[in-house]
């Protein structure tokens, strides 16, 4: 009986399987070149082995690259839907021109035969042919070439024209700090198989952020100067110019490989019935071009508000209370928005009156890498500590606008703050009169007979006038003034930013080291990469008080050069920076040992703290 209720559960669920929607498609690129091979996808969402190819008399089929099989599964409330998708994969090479039609391909699936639907392709004409050689046969070590050996010369198959790669900028001529978007993108009339070794461009003197740019699967079709290629991209970046001149963009190299068809030199007459031959992949190596990239400087008379942002931008201010009560906190944000380097503006200066306690802002970022725009986001926690009405100023910022060619200079209204007088907190640095009345003893006229033990003194002794006395004076006021002097010292020292930064370099690139070094252990090379080159670049511009906007390597080489440090220290460090860029834009084909170079950049930064 239990075989019997198995048999018809099989027979059901066999069933239940065949009975799903079936569905045949055909895909192809919608523009082809004469005499050019292309692929032809055919999906059926279920698990076949063979199908019957449509017809296509306007169509050569060159090969067979086999077929692949995907499945996936959903559970949506307990329901599992299992869904297989098999896709045979077709080299197929047009054979005149015209809008041609390809028909249907047929797929048999639980003895029902399923179709997909007609595929039109627009076929334009092709490059003529190149003059192919025949390379007369050698010799092999202990026989002789067989009848059916052939050899193919690459540089006779292909040209410049066929198959290139470029970085395309959407300008050539910009200010600096002004953002580029550039994409590396490649195009080809061959039909190509693979690309490895890529080599990426660098990108010297420009601060450079990758875009999220999808795997290449696929090609799109453009017609270029007239003719028609397969374009697809690589690589999409933004980048900001950190120094005026001409900068450059190096070059970047791959290897692609093309599948190029091939004859035998001696065909029988099985082959010449069937079409002998089939198609063979050769590798071709491709390089960009270099691309020159003229930055301008900024105009002069920037204005004391100017905070580096170039591009067009706003700014608006929010305070959330103007009336509150001594020692309690005010919230003030400061949004810049808009589009431009915004990562790189820095926060309004804001003079907020001298009896405010103020912190250091939080920042927050809200960027969009694409498309160059967003806001950066500047709170300040505000304490008032007396009371009465206070004014802060109206808050200016200015940004340059590259497309009006001037500077550009946006104020805030201007906020009065009321301030009640609150209670005195104990530890604040505020000193304010007392309104207390004095303490007073009630029925103090009697006092009682103090019993106990008594510590009498010797009649004519005071403690006015002891050592004692003296010793408790003296020692407070030399505490108090080596206080004094220590904050007075550490007061003049802070006002030194430069000096600041200088004695904390070290200490600060020791704190990123040390987290990098946690990413290298847990493998999470991209993180590694970044906090290293985090460390490296932070510790020269602490060090050599370069500003952010203003860090690059030459100017960096410029300054160690007027600190006297020696050529070969200088040119280690900018190749471990340039060992760590490349290995973090380029992780494929980089290679390096990340505890390597972890040591290479430890050791680097404890000889420059020795000369520096």
């Amino acid at each position: 009986m239990k075989k019997y209720f198995l048999s018809i559960f099989l027979v059901i669920a066999t069933m239940a399987l065949y009975a799903q929607d079936v569905r045949v498609s055909v895909e192809t690129p919608r523009i082809v070149r004469v005499g050019v091979p292309f692929q032809m996808n055919v999906n059926v969402n279920a698990d076949v082995s063979t199908i019957r190819l449509p017809a296509m008399s306007a169509f050569t089929v060159l090969g067979n690259r086999g077929r692949t099989s995907s499945s996936s599964a959903t559970n949506v409330n307990g329901n599992i839907t299992r869904t297989i998708t098999t896709t045979f994969i077709f080299i197929v090479q047009a054979n005149q021109e015209g809008t041609h039609e390809i028909g249907a391909a047929e797929a048999t699936v639980g003895g029902s035969t399923y179709r997909s639907a007609p595929v039109t392709v627009q076929v334009v004409a092709g490059n003529a042919p190149a003059q192919q050689q025949q390379p007369q046969q050698q010799p092999q070590q202990g026989g002789t070439a067989g009848a059916g050996a052939q050899q193919i010369n690459p540089q006779a198959q292909t040209n410049n024209r066929d198959l290139f790669v470029d970085v395309i900028t959407d300008r050539r001529q910009v200010y600096q700090g002004e953002p580029i978007n550039a994409t590396l993108k490649i195009f080809t009339q061959l039909s190509i198989s693979s690309i490895n070794n890529v080599e990426l461009p660098t990108f010297e003197g420009f601060f450079s952020q990758d875009i999220d740019t999808p795997p290449l699967r696929s090609l799109n079709q453009e017609v270029i100067n007239g003719e028609n290629y397969g374009t697809g991209v690589l690589r999409q970046y933004v980048l900001f110019p950190q120094r005026s001149g001409t900068l450059t963009i190096s070059q970047s190299k791959m290897t692609v490989g093309v599948n190029q068809r091939w004859q035998p030199r001696s065909r029988s007459l099985f082959e010449e019935f069937f079409g002998g031959g089939g198609i063979q992949t050769i590798h071709r190596d491709i390089s960009s071009r270099p691309v020159q990239i003229t930055v301008l400087p900024l105009p002069e008379g920037r204005p004391a508000s100017f905070s580096g942002g170039v591009g067009q931008m706003r700014l608006n201010i929010n305070i959330d209370k103007t009336e509150v009560a001594a020692n309690e906190a005010i919230l003030l944000r400061a949004t810049v928005s808009g589009t431009g380097n915004m990562r790189f503006v820095d926060a309004p200066r804001i003079n907020f009156p001298p009896n405010f306690e103020v912190y250091d802002p939080r920042i927050t970022n809200q960027l969009n890498a694409a498309t160059t725009s967003g806001s950066r986001v500047f709170e300040y926690l505000i304490i008032p500590r007396h009371g009465g009405t206070y004014k802060i100023p109206s808050i200016e910022f200015s940004y340059f606008d590259p497309q009006a060619r001037q500077y550009v200079t946006l104020n805030s209204e201007e906020y009065t703050i009321t301030v009640e007088r609150g209670e005195e907190l104990p530890g604040t640095t505020v000193m304010s009169g007392i309104s207390r009345e004095d303490v007073r003893h009630i029925g103090s006229d009697i006092n009682f007979i103090k019993t106990g033990n008594i510590k009498l003194y010797r009649a004519g002794e005071h403690f006015f006038g002891a050592w004692s006395f003296w010793l408790l004076y003296i020692v407070p006021s030399l505490f108090f003034a080596v206080t004094v002097y220590l904050r007075r010292k550490y007061i003049r020292k802070s006002a030194n930013v430069a000096l600041v930064k200088n004695r904390k370099a070290n200490r600060y690139a020791a704190k990123r080291l040390k987290k990098a070094r946690k990413f290298m252990k847990s493998d999470q090379k991209e993180l590694f990469y970044e906090e290293l080159s985090r460390a490296l670049w932070g510790y020269l511009g602490d060090k050599l008080n370069i500003p952010v906007a203003e860090l690059s390597k030459d100017n960096a080489k410029s300054v160690m050069e007027q600190r006297n440090v020696d050529d070969a220290l200088a040119a280690e460090f900018t190749d471990v920076i340039d060992d760590c860029e490349f290995a973090r834009y380029a992780p494929a084909a980089a290679g390096s040992d990340m505890n390597a170079l972890y040591e290479r950049a430890g050791e680097v930064i404890n000889k420059m703290q020795k000369v520096v």
